[in-house]
């Protein structure tokens, strides 16, 4: 009987999320700006957890700030980007790979969000796209990123690449740790099986970039140990995306 609940809501979930991704898609035509493009992703996000009958707690929304800044998050499944769209105000960009764009439709649903796509294969064209980042980032955007670059089927949380926190420093801007709870176990890597959990989002203090840390590294180890500190899971510092 668990087998077969656990098979009716993997199905009720994905039709839930096709539903309302057709729906969402189809609406996009009529939003005329990114931020009235984010504000319906948010709504679709949204209605999207809770036709899944999925509690999403969030804690530490008063430490968002009204400027432009960076937010980092672990990662740990493909539903990162759909529980932080919900979590979180609608003015905020993601960073993803650029690989994402040979996908049917996710380079024009990616574009419409304003989504920063970055190279993760060649060096210099990664430079360019986290250049561009920075200069939008210095115009006022705020951005998302999950500094570990993948994610595993293993627990546990992967060394940091750096940059979210050079484009921090470059700019002046605070980085606001985030901690995600639950999305891995709300769809495994190598599982196509949505279960039905309980997500929880805290939303640490913010990290001032303009005296306090001044270097990239330690801007990092400062905002994994924060991340870690509040996740269920082991640190696997020792492994990264190559």
């Amino acid at each position: 009987m668990k087998s077969v609940s656990m098979y009716l809501f993997g199905s009720w979930a994905w039709l839930v999320f096709t539903v309302t991704l057709l729906i969402m898609v189809c609406c996009f035509p009529f939003t005329r700006t990114v931020e009235s493009t984010r504000t319906l992703g948010k709504r679709s996000a949204s209605a999207m957890l809770k036709l899944m009958g999925i509690e999403l707690n969030v804690e530490g929304s008063e430490h968002l700030v009204d400027g432009p800044s960076i937010l980092v998050a672990n990662h740990a499944s493909y539903t990162d980007p759909m529980i932080m769209a919900a979590a979180l105000p609608p003015k905020f960009g993601y960073v993803a790979k650029k690989e994402l764009k040979h996908i049917p439709f996710a380079n024009y649903v990616l574009g419409k969000l304003g989504t920063h796509l970055v190279d993760r294969v060649n060096p210099k064209k990664g430079a360019d796209d986290l250049n561009k980042i920075m200069k939008s980032n210095k115009a006022q955007d705020s951005i998302v990123f999950f500094p570990e670059a993948t994610f595993i089927k293993d627990k546990g949380l992967l060394k940091f690449k750096r940059g979210a926190f050079i484009t921090a420093i470059r700019n002046k801007s605070p980085v606001i740790p985030i901690t995600i709870n639950g999305s891995r176990d709300l769809l495994r890597s190598e599982s196509w099986l949505p279960k039905k959990v309980s997500l929880h989002i805290k939303i640490h203090p913010p990290l001032n970039t303009s005296n306090e840390f001044t270097n990239p590294q330690e801007l990092s180890d400062e905002s994994r140990k924060i991340i870690l500190g509040d996740l269920n899971e082991p640190d696997l510092n020792h492994r990264s995306f190559s």
